[in-house]
């Protein structure tokens, strides 16, 4: 790191302690920036520079990386008329229901019949 990023960072260390501190003392932006003897302007500006360096390192961060993963084959499934156990129907709506279909679906699947 350079001495002027150095510099920079310092500054930026700076900033934020005073920051904090005007947001913990209970005064307004303005009443503390008299009472330090800096104006409210310069108070914004540093909290501008903050925020953009704080969202820069962000999406820096947050840039995903990319990664592939092997999925296996789903099982085919055959939804032949004919191999059907029931249908069911509430209101307008129905269901066919097969002998593959475990008890928490068709718990699922009647709950959701039930909104349609």
């Amino acid at each position: 790191m350079t001495s002027t990023e150095l510099k920079h960072q310092a500054r930026l260390q700076e900033w934020a302690g005073a920051i904090r501190d005007c947001r913990s003392s209970g005064l307004s932006v303005r009443q503390w920036c008299r009472e330090r003897g800096t104006t409210p302007t310069t108070y914004y500006r540093w909290e501008r520079e903050l925020l953009s360096v704080a969202s820069t390192a962000k999406a820096l961060s947050e840039t995903p990386a990319v990664a592939f993963a092997e999925l296996p084959v789903p099982k085919q499934v055959c939804c032949n008329t004919t191999e059907r156990s029931a249908t069911l129907r509430i209101g307008n709506a129905s269901l066919d229901i097969y002998p593959s279909c475990d008890t928490e679906q068709m718990k699922k699947l009647v709950e959701l019949l039930r909104l349609c």
